[in-house]
């Protein structure tokens, strides 16, 4: 099964139990970059919550508090690919894209993977990307 390479929302979302439908059963993962942003997000989130924070905010306690601890110690399931095998293909896809750090991370890591790559909200220049780089991209939520 092909595996869905998730941004910060979706990653959010399944960390509070809510998997989004067309993820299904395939085997999830998440880039570096979305990953220390939804952290950032959360961990550090003030009285003026935002998107990524507040589907946190807005859980009972005990559910918050699982959440919060799934997103501390990332499930295993989650795979994470490290910027030791991204690195270079992030410098050469540089060479062919206009893409900033978080973009060119996650059409590494869809490369990498041979993943799916499933997007919160728009983002022409990845999205453009990832189709030149042969990998299928799909908007969630």
């Amino acid at each position: 099964m092909t595996v869905a390479l998730i941004d910060d929302q979706a990653l959010g979302a399944v960390l509070r139990g809510e998997l989004p439908a067309p993820l299904g059963r395939r085997p999830l993962a998440t880039t570096g970059c979305w990953y220390v942003r939804l952290c950032q997000a959360v961990l550090s989130a003030t009285e003026r919550p935002g998107v990524l924070s507040r589907p946190f905010e807005e859980l009972p306690e005990a559910h918050r508090r699982q959440a919060v601890d799934a997103l501390v110690e990332l499930p295993v399931q989650i795979e994470l690919v490290s910027l030791r095998h991204l690195g270079p293909a992030i410098g050469r896809l540089r060479q062919r894209h206009s893409l900033n750090l978080l973009a060119g991370e996650a059409v590494a890591a869809a490369k990498h993977l041979g993943a799916d790559v499933f997007l919160s909200t728009p983002s022409p220049m990845l999205e453009q990307a990832l189709a030149i780089e042969g990998r299928t991209w799909a908007r969630l939520l």
